[in-house]
């Protein structure tokens, strides 16, 4: 069955072709994982499939067959926590579907909000809809376990790959090295040519030249049309097939782990294994109100590294903020330099320093290093222009990359990785992994919690215990579990398939986790 197809796509600003699809079509049983730079226009596409008003110019042929429901992009939460909106705004999607057996559903970044139990909350949502979707995402834990289909935004255009999303990345692993042996190899292949020309060319020099045995008068009367003509021709050949070589040839994009051997602070005041920080057993309040108990004394020595895990809403980022702000019983190295970075940060209305300026002040690193970060965090096009002038998106990277490269011995990140795409996202992790000094981070991205494999704190049963510890904590909380067990009653209740015994076992199961929750 197919809910949507969508021939020679194209979508065109002032004369400007911005993104091309020569067919796009959605079917059963289809999980689609749309992904792509930030920019590329995946957000721009899910507008133009939900028919919503661009500002560009559109052609092409659609066929719609479905409904469709789309849980658009949430940034400003009000009074609830981002997780919270999220959760609300996928359950009153699911119950739009359930008025119409052939519904599409629209994701856009639906995990940037959500803590790791509400993750695997979704990740089982999605696992048990009938109905296909399309999924606007960078987190890539959640792509491998929800999508069997992706549409790559690249170079323009709408690539379709049918297959994991592990699979994609270790096929586009494999291109992207198979374009770098074909380039090396074009290489030497003109190199070859070039020389093979200039062995002609000696070859026609000497062949213009007289030769000892004959008279003047004979080599002036040597036959033109012969072997000189033939060797001239032959580089003439030769100059036109390196012109062609040089014109294809193609660089591919290869992209370099940064090194951060270039730090220009090898002078530090703190060295490694010196103390850097000490938190002492405390309660951590806000408002008068507690969120959890630190039991134990927390300490970091310089190099080490920390991740900060916890459901939303625990106290973490209260937390980091009264850390950076010294209100906790705590010590802090005389010599440590901190570099906070948080979300919420207020834009820069009043700067008119220009993106290059700024970030060569405070940068630490050399300017290769600095230019690759900037490149990484797509802020390279960007350098002249004035801050103030900068999106919301844009000014998230660039306070990423200020922390990042300043002159500083202790990072404390909170969200970093938060609405950047996959490009940017593992730059991050392979900045992070080779940065010289103490770090601490919250992020609810589980890859790139595998991948930096840093010491663990962890703030579970209102308690801050390290990673070490005994207690337990389960993977999806109660209140993630008993809405998806709610959502599976809805699916089973209209499905003629499912028994009436095995819907009242799923309402009683409810009704113990609701009193479990009271």
């Amino acid at each position: 069955m197919e809910y949507l197809k969508i021939n020679q796509l194209q979508l065109e600003y002032q004369g400007e072709k911005l993104l091309y699809a020569d067919k796009l079509n959605v079917q059963d049983g289809q999980r689609i994982g749309l992904i792509g730079n930030n920019g590329t226009g995946k957000t721009t596409l899910f507008n133009v499939i939900s028919q919503k008003p661009v500002v560009f110019s559109v052609t092409g042929q659609f066929q719609r067959n479905c409904q469709l429901v789309m849980v658009s992009q949430i940034i400003n939460y009000g009074k609830q926590s981002g997780g919270e909106r999220e959760r609300q705004e996928i359950m009153t999607a699911i119950e739009q579907m359930h008025h119409s057996k052939k519904t599409l559903l629209l994701l856009d970044e639906p995990t940037s909000n959500l803590d790791i139990g509400q993750q695997q909350w979704l990740i089982e949502i999605l696992n048990h809809l009938k109905n296909p979707y399309i999924v606007i995402s960078h987190d890539r834990h959640f792509l491998t376990q929800t999508v069997n289909t992706i549409w790559y935004l690249n170079d323009k255009k709408v690539i379709t790959y049918k297959g994991s999303f592990l699979n994609f990345e270790q096929d586009l692993k494999k291109r992207r090295e198979n374009e770098e042996i074909q380039y090396h190899n074009q290489i030497k292949q003109i190199k070859k040519l070039k020389k093979a020309q200039q062995r002609k060319q000696r070859q026609v020099e000497r062949a213009d030249c007289k030769k000892k045995d004959l008279s003047w008068s004979e080599w002036k009367n040597r036959d033109y049309g012969g072997k000189e003509k033939h060797l001239a021709h032959t580089q003439k050949i030769i100059k036109q097939r390196i012109e062609q070589e040089t014109t294809s040839i193609v660089r591919p994009y290869i992209h370099k782990p940064i090194t951060l051997n270039n730090v220009k602070w090898q002078t530090s005041a703190v060295s490694i294994n010196d103390n850097l920080l000490r938190i002492e057993p405390q309660k951590i309040t806000i408002a008068q109100r507690e969120l959890f108990t630190i039991t134990t004394q927390l300490k970091l020595k310089a190099g080490q590294k920390v991740a900060l895990t916890g459901a939303n809403g625990c106290g973490k980022s209260v937390f980091l903020s009264q850390l950076v702000a010294k209100t906790l019983t705590e010590w802090i190295n005389p010599h440590t330099q901190i570099g906070f970075f948080r979300q919420n940060m207020i834009k820069e209305i009043e700067n008119s320093t220009t993106l290059q300026e700024s970030i060569q002040k405070i940068s630490q690193f050399n300017w290769t290093t600095t230019m690759q970060l900037l490149g990484d965090l797509h802020l390279t096009k960007l350098l002249t222009n004035e801050i103030r002038t900068l999106s919301g998106g844009q000014m998230i990277c660039y306070r990423l990359a200020r922390v990042l490269l300043g002159w500083h011995n202790l990072l404390i990140l909170d969200e970093p990785s938060n609405f950047l795409d996959l490009k940017s996202l593992k730059a991050v992790e392979s900045f992070l992994k080779s940065y010289p000094f103490t770090v601490i981070i919250v992020t609810h991205d589980q890859q790139l919690l595998a991948n930096l494999n840093f010491k663990t704190w962890k703030i579970q049963n209102n308690q801050l215990v390290s990673a070490t510890s005994n207690l337990s904590q389960k993977a999806v909380p109660v209140s993630n579990e008993l809405a998806l067990l709610k959502f599976k009653l809805a699916q089973a209740i209209t499905d003629p398939k499912i028994s009436i015994a095995e819907i009242q076992q799923l309402r009683q199961q409810i009704g113990r986790l609701d009193k479990k929750s009271n």
